[in-house]
């Protein structure tokens, strides 16, 4: 069996693109729906949520995305919406991506993602 290596990644993000990226996964898993049952539902090409949600990827949620997803997901705009307002501007995200275990014990090539820090990206001066 192959030791799994755990990878440490930083990404700066905007406080408002990480909670809409949480709010929507938290929904998405709400109505049992896999990333790519979601990306079909919203018409967009396979994979777009699984980007969004990695967040290494550069692919985020626009505005033309809340009217889609709230289809998709059969909710409101304003369901879509994070319940938090953001602290910040700018956050600058600690992500920990590791092998996913298969069924059968052994480690798969594919990888999870997971948030383990979230701090206020310094401002820069003026």
């Amino acid at each position: 069996m192959v030791a799994t290596d755990d990878e440490l990644f930083f990404v700066e993000i905007s406080h408002l693109d990480f909670l809409l990226i949480e709010r929507v996964k938290a929904l998405r898993i709400a109505n049992k729906m896999t990333q790519l049952q979601l990306t079909q539902k919203m018409k967009l090409a396979d994979g777009f949520v699984s980007k969004v949600e990695t967040y290494t990827e550069r692919a985020k949620y626009s505005i033309r995305h809340i009217h889609l997803l709230a289809s998709a997901l059969n909710c409101t705009i304003q369901d879509i919406l994070p319940l938090e307002q953001p602290q910040y501007d700018m956050v600058r995200l600690t992500l920990k991506r590791t092998n996913k275990i298969n069924k059968d014990g052994s480690i798969s090539q594919k990888k999870t993602t997971e948030v383990i820090k979230i701090e206020p990206k310094e401002e820069s001066q003026r």
